[in-house]
């Protein structure tokens, strides 16, 4: 049997087999363990049950195709986490000249012109709540 006619059968069938080691190989299988994940959310199963159990295989083989096939690229900027966090805080730049030496500092910043120092990214870090290593990257011009 051809991987064409297995990821048939198992869309077809509607749930996927695995009395034997099996990965997800392709969109149909992919497909197919999420709808069922859906499915056994939606019947909110028991932690322990038979159900639960499979609910937590597929999660771990949906989460491991995903990593596989549909990875992302791209780590945000130092600047676009920073913004991020300020709209979620309601706070604006200009609230960040008192923490980063001032309205120039900010503006370098967000221009790209200027990495934070490492007092800056702990000051970030302890008033907006960001991980430290999400401060470190690349400055991009934004």
């Amino acid at each position: 049997m051809n991987a064409s006619q297995e990821s048939r059968e198992y869309s077809m069938a509607g749930v996927l087999d695995f009395t034997k080691p099996h990965v997800l190989k392709n969109e149909d299988e992919y497909s197919a363990a999420v709808a069922e994940i859906d499915d056994l959310l939606a019947s909110d199963p028991l932690p322990g049950s038979e159900e639960y159990d499979r609910l937590e295989f597929l999660s771990v083989l949906v989460q491991a195709y995903g990593e596989a096939f549909c990875p992302i690229d791209e780590k945000p900027s130092p600047q676009e986490v920073v913004d991020f966090m300020l709209e979620q805080k309601g706070l604006t730049r200009a609230d960040l000249a008192q923490w980063m030496g001032g309205r120039s500092r900010v503006s370098e910043f967000f221009s790209g012109v200027r990495r934070l120092s490492i007092r800056q990214i702990e000051t970030l870090r302890d008033r907006l709540g960001i991980p430290a290593d999400l401060l470190l990257g690349e400055a991009k011009k934004i």
